[in-house]
């Protein structure tokens, strides 16, 4: 999984995960297939894994606490000297699929949030969800560029000024629209 978040699927050589795992290429196949489908297991561990940043801020009880721990955690984890810099899912082109159940993720959240009277009723969930991958790409592609803690943590500061802020009112079941 290092390996690919070190350098991307395209550029990891069936040779490397050979060595980094110390098997044999008829090992390697007779366990793996070939290397999308270990680019697959890897990414599926990614995604479970404590590096995650999306499943533990979904979780939040209001869509800019969602975004908060969201922005917090990427800083946190993007700037981590425990594993590779940055996130998997964002910076590999091959993960398109993955940002994209993201988005819908983060989309469904905040549909639930505008219902809940959380959001504005004008507000655009897809809008907002784009606003947040973009965010995270973007952390992601600094960390990868060997930017500080303290730059991300001041873009992320930036993000969150731009908020979309709510106003009380009623829900959009609530209302007449």
């Amino acid at each position: 999984m290092h390996l690919f978040w070190e350098h991307g699927y395209e550029r990891t050589s069936i040779a490397q995960l050979k060595d980094v795992m110390g098997i044999s290429a008829p090992s390697f196949y007779a366990a793996f297939t070939d290397k999308p489908t270990l680019f697959q297991e890897a990414v599926d561990e990614y995604e479970r894994g404590p590096t995650a940043v999306a499943p533990r801020a979904l979780a939040e009880s209001t869509a800019r606490q969602v975004f908060d721990t969201m922005l917090d955690l990427a800083v946190e984890e993007y700037t981590s000297t425990e594993h590779p810099q940055g996130c998997l899912v964002m910076s590999d082109p091959a993960c398109v699929d993955q940002r994209r159940h993201l988005r819908e993720a983060i989309t469904a959240r905040l549909r639930t949030a505008i219902d809940a009277g959380d959001l504005p009723v004008s507000a655009d969930a897809a809008a907002l969800a784009d606003f947040i991958v973009v965010v995270l790409s973007g952390l992601s592609a600094r960390a990868r560029d060997g930017a500080s803690r303290d730059e991300l943590l001041a873009a992320a500061e930036m993000a969150r000024r731009a908020w979309v802020t709510p106003r009380r009112g009623p829900s959009r079941r609530g209302s007449r629209r």
